[in-house]
């Protein structure tokens, strides 16, 4: 015989207990099911994109070069994460770079130019068992000069995740040498687990 449940039945504590958890759930993307931390630890940064203009491009992670520096990658075509950072949703900002152009070739963020405030960017990751997909929405696209570069802002540890897009920008002096930086910088959105 089955029974039939009255609404008065489930008490207000949990429905409200079951009402915040489900609109957890919604705000932040991130599916009821959850992958052992481990596996999420070794999530690796593949692909990044910013469907509206068209942008995307691999992701690889690097390391500072020998001035202490952080340039992109030598490939044009790929952009490269800080790996002394943060990883894409975790706590913190993700410093991300790539290449306007190179030798008359169009690089991974020559797109980066038409970003604007509102646009969406999507980082995906994998682990040996994990995929993720994590989204940012770009709340500020800004040109520095060099001589101006905000390397304590870029790098300054943050309570929340975050994404900043950097690469040349500005006038470029008889095509040989940009003279401003472009940051777009984005604040974390949404993540989803796929198994």
């Amino acid at each position: 015989m089955a029974t039939h449940l009255e609404p008065h039945s489930i008490n207000s504590g949990a429905l409200k207990r079951i009402a915040v958890t489900l609109a957890a759930v919604l705000a932040t993307g991130v599916p009821l099911a959850h992958a052992d931390r481990s596996y999420i630890a070794q999530l690796e940064p593949l692909t990044i994109s910013i469907k509206r203009v068209g942008l995307s491009g691999p992701l690889i992670s690097i390391g500072l070069d020998e001035a202490g520096s952080l340039a992109p990658p030598s490939d044009p075509n790929v952009a490269g994460w800080y790996e002394g950072g943060s990883k894409p949703s975790e706590v913190g900002r993700t410093v991300i770079v790539g290449k306007v152009d190179s030798k008359g070739q169009v690089g991974v963020f020559w797109e980066l130019r038409q970003v604007v405030v509102g646009d969406e960017i999507v980082i995906r990751s994998k682990s040996d068992v994990v995929h993720s997909i994590a989204t940012f929405t770009v709340t500020e696209v800004t040109l520095y000069r060099k001589s101006d570069f905000p390397t304590l802002r870029l790098y300054s540890n943050k309570p929340f995740p975050g994404v900043a897009l950097v690469t040349d920008g500005g006038p470029n002096v008889a095509r040989t040498a940009y003279l401003g930086n472009l940051i777009v910088y984005g604040q974390f959105t949404s993540k989803i687990l796929l198994y």
